[in-house]
């Protein structure tokens, strides 16, 4: 059976390990690919470089698992990352000398709309890409894709309702069926 794209959200488990990034990034690549996005090069760089940002920085501040929701809207692919940590994030300026801090600036710069807002496990910090209507593909997708099934793996944040999601999960409820990429 084989639903709208909009009706058709996924989402995944990462383990809490930097290590996990890159293929965190490249499995979000994939999903747009397989709703039949094509991005271009460019939006593709953007994509995984701003997922790579949020899903690192959820990583590494929290030491703990975070999972990542990706959804066509019509308009714009949303990537979503939730943890454990109730802290918002807000850009900070870091110093010409810093390694660190520069994350969420990128993410401001590049994303079409950002933020972050309270959850029941947490926080949840998205960003959302506009895609343009002639990059776009109109067709639907069937549901039973790889990854955890996002019944199982969406945690419900305080004024979002995810389609398909019947309430909210805890985020330590969501470890089975983790896939393990190679980086």
């Amino acid at each position: 059976m084989s639903r709208p794209l909009e009706e058709s959200p996924y989402a995944f488990t990462v383990p809490p390990l930097v290590e996990a990034v890159p293929a965190a990034r490249d499995r979000v690549a994939d999903r747009a690919r397989r709703l039949g996005l094509d991005l271009g090069e460019e939006l593709i760089h953007d994509l995984k470089l701003l997922t790579g940002e949020l899903v690192a920085n959820s990583v590494t501040h929290t030491k703990a698992a975070c999972v990542v929701y990706v959804r066509w809207t019509g308009g714009r692919l949303r990537v979503e990352v939730t943890d454990v940590d109730p802290a918002l994030v807000a850009s900070s300026e870091a110093l010409s000398t810093d390694e660190h801090g520069r994350g969420l600036f990128l993410v401001a710069a590049l994303a079409t709309e950002w933020g972050s807002h309270p959850c029941s496990a947490g926080k949840s910090t998205w960003f959302e890409l506009a895609i343009p209507t002639s990059a776009k593909q109109t067709a639907t997708l069937v549901s039973s894709q790889g990854g955890v099934s996002a019944e199982k793996a969406i945690v419900t944040c305080a004024g979002v309702a995810h389609p398909g999601v019947a309430g909210p999960a805890p985020i330590v409820d969501v470890h089975l069926g983790v896939e393990h990429q190679a980086a």
